[in-house]
């Protein structure tokens, strides 16, 4: 069980960001959670072949991807597996929270001769704010090479956002709004 501290959100957290996308929709925010979250925990099972198909960039590259993304609690993140999920859909349909911080860890191995060899990790840290009819992320890249563009990482996000509402019948949103940052601009 995860303990009650800043549901979703994360009490410390970074100013500057690299990247937002702010998205018009109709959902009831209830159900926008819950389709989000559905989504990061599908990402989370993602192979490293899925992983590339939506990264066509990466797909020639003889690496292993594999992506962990966590929502916040306070100072920590939590892994969203199977129990994470639970609880916190429980919480999302007793009071939906109106910032959603997660943090996204993009793991790289080197393939050789059957061989795995660790490479620099990406770490990203992104927030969702939730208003009526509308809600942004932004994206922070906090530490790695980035070997994944911040749009990239965006466009992963909602073509999985995208997926879920499919499946309840929903029609896709749409990104009505990007930007990416030089982080030396700030």
């Amino acid at each position: 069980m995860i303990p009650k501290k800043t549901f979703g959100a994360c009490e410390i957290f970074l100013g500057a960001h690299y990247g937002a996308a702010r998205i018009e929709s109709n959902v009831p925010l209830i159900e926008l959670q819950e389709v989000i979250l559905n989504a990061l925990y599908n990402i989370n099972r993602l192979t490293s072949r899925a992983v590339k198909k939506y990264l066509p960039s990466m797909s020639k590259l003889n690496l292993e991807i594999i992506f962990e993304v966590g929502v916040a609690n306070g100072t920590s993140f939590y892994y969203i597996d199977d129990e994470t999920l639970e609880s916190f859909m429980e919480k999302i349909n007793r009071e939906p929270p109106r910032i959603l911080d997660l943090i996204c860890i993009i793991r790289y191995y080197k393939l050789r001769n059957g061989v795995r060899r660790t490479l620099r990790f990406d770490y990203y840290f992104m927030k969702f704010l939730f208003s009526s009819k509308m809600f942004e992320l932004q994206v922070f890249h906090e530490k790695g090479l980035q070997r994944i563009d911040v749009e990239d990482l965006i466009k992963v996000l909602f073509e999985n956002i995208n997926s879920e509402f499919a499946k309840r019948g929903i029609s896709p949103i749409k990104v009505r709004y990007s930007r990416s940052f030089n982080a030396q601009t700030f």
